[in-house]
């Protein structure tokens, strides 16, 4: 034998008897906060699982983790079921910290963004206390394979202090992709979700990358919330089981609702972040009650939307109710610019923005981030140096009072089911702020007797009206094969882009999410349909 195959022969010797990198599963000691803090501060690169045992465990402390930067499949389970819609209550996690409104349970994932991460199969409930004011489970990081399934979220447990039942139970922050389904959550206010650090833009914090990147509508560049069931716990007329900030996307799709409703937040009602970017909302169920009416089905006040095949025939005054925020003080107050976003049009106290379009003084039109509003110049820096990197205005690093050039991207809302509610002025699409928003090019409806000149039609695709005037939209029910289940095509949208001319604006992405159904997504894409005018 020579002596480079000796060599050879002795480096696979001392590589076999060198000990391999196994898959690491930890389990916590009991479902004490001590405990649960302890297995996840032994958790490496080489960690798979954290097992929570049993039991019902007051945490009077915070419990975080930060998963490793190496450590790319990570799951924390609960022993509850699996295979049940809120994991059953077998692992129970009450706050009973009452010092004060921070996360009871905090996670950060890593900057990978392929890494997989999984909470599932325990309960977080509330204690004796008031609610968290940042809720009760807070996600951040990087990651777009998130899961958070089987799952049980309650607000309702908590006493009387701190407005009990008004903040989320579940906030989502900095760029996280992935799904929540089978849980079942009561609470006012479920969950929110933030991509303040969207597209992993160190110098952001108010969501203006989201702002800036396609609208990417029927791609999992979102965060999903499928198959899940909300209650409201308070009996109120309006309470919501989502929020949208910081240029978050959301999709919400065959949820059951009850008493529940959706809503965005706008540009202007969280100081310097900027409103929700986009949102999908079809094939939910949500059950009301004509004798104690919720008011929206959607409350809309950011960004494009669709709005699709919904269930709401009893218990909702409107279907869809779109809302231009910043025209006036009725619920947020504005501060000039360069320390604030400023009032939309001169029609509340005279004083316009430079952040908004301006093409009719009054109205302010188009406002910044207004429903309808898209894709804009990329904005950076804080009150009062925010300026737009895209048009050059950021040499001075100060503000330059221009419009960011935003593309109109209208909110679209068809084939829900939904009735008046007697006794209430309700509507299918309330606008409550025209003539800030206008029908047919803001916002289509469903048009039953559609001709192609305004409003959305469907049927087949063979039946779509060759003549069509731009922005209008066809839902074509023969085309679009994106439920897995196999049963043939479920519908995809489109919209008339010029005079004449049809394009595929949006096929729905496949159902259910790829990490629901047990698998890794595609890695985020960006499929923008087409942009109708600047």
């Amino acid at each position: 034998m020579t002596m480079k195959r000796k060599s050879l022969a002795a480096a696979i010797l001392l590589m076999c008897a060198l000990p391999l990198s196994k898959a690491q599963t930890i389990n916590a000691a009991s479902c004490s906060a001590s405990a649960v803090q302890a297995a996840f501060n032994a958790v490496t690169n080489s960690t798979t699982t954290v097992n929570i045992p049993a039991g019902t465990c007051t945490w009077m402390t915070h419990v975080s983790l930060m998963i490793p930067s190496g450590n790319t499949n990570l799951s924390i389970l609960g022993a509850g079921s699996l295979s049940t819609t809120g994991g059953g209550d077998v692992t129970v996690i009450v706050d009973g910290d009452t010092t004060d409104g921070n996360y009871l349970l905090q996670i950060g994932t890593n900057p990978t963004t392929s890494a997989h991460v999984r909470l599932a199969g325990f309960t977080l409930q509330g204690g004796g206390g008031g609610d968290k004011e940042n809720g009760i489970l807070a996600v951040g990081g990087f990651s777009h394979n998130f899961r958070l399934d089987h799952f049980h979220l309650n607000s309702s447990t908590y006493g009387t202090a701190n407005n009990p039942g008004q903040n989320a139970v579940i906030r989502l922050t900095n760029w996280i992709f992935g799904v929540m389904d089978h849980c079942v959550v009561e609470a006012s206010a479920a969950i929110e979700v933030w991509m303040d650090e969207y597209n992993n833009n160190g110098n952001d914090g108010a969501g203006y990358a989201s702002w800036a990147d396609n609208s990417n509508f029927g791609s999992g560049n979102a965060f999903f919330m499928e198959n899940n069931t909300f209650n409201d716990n308070q009996g109120k007329q309006s309470e919501f089981m989502d929020d949208c900030y910081a240029g978050g996307r959301i999709v919400i799709r065959f949820n059951t609702m009850n008493n529940d409703d959706v809503q965005t937040h706008p540009t202007g009602g969280a100081g310097q972040l900027r409103g929700c970017r986009t949102e999908e909302i079809y094939k939910n169920t949500f059950n009301g009650s004509n004798a104690a009416p919720t008011t929206n089905v959607f409350w809309d006040s950011s960004g494009t939307a669709l709005v699709w095949g919904n269930s709401a025939p009893t218990g909702y005054i409107n279907m869809l109710n779109l809302h231009s925020m910043r025209i006036s003080n009725s619920t947020y107050p504005q501060t000039a610019p360069p320390n604030g976003w400023g009032y939309c049009g001169t029609s509340f106290n005279g004083s316009g923005s430079g952040w908004d379009q301006n093409s009719s003084a009054g109205t302010g039109y188009r406002c910044l981030d207004e429903p309808g509003a898209g894709k804009s110049d990329l904005l950076q820096n804080w009150f009062p140096t925010t300026c737009d990197v895209t048009s050059g205005g950021c040499t001075s690093k100060i503000y330059a009072g221009t419009w960011p050039h935003q593309a109109l991207e209208p909110v679209y809302e068809w084939l829900n089911v939904w009735n008046t509610v007697p006794g209430y002025p309700g509507a299918e699409v309330s606008n409550s702020y025209a003539p800030a928003l206008s029908e047919n090019v803001d916002w289509y409806q469903n048009n039953a007797s559609f001709a192609g000149s305004s409003g959305i039609g469907s049927g087949t695709l063979a039946a779509r009206p060759a003549t069509c005037t731009a922005g209008v939209a066809y839902w074509a029910t023969d085309q679009g094969n994106w439920n897995q289940s196999g049963t043939g095509a479920q519908g995809e949208l489109f919209v008339c882009s010029a005079t004449n001319t049809w394009s595929l604006y949006y096929t729905p992405y496949t159902y259910p999410h790829p990490l629901a159904a047990g698998t890794a997504p595609a890695p985020p894409v960006s499929v923008q349909g087409t942009i109708v005018s600047q």
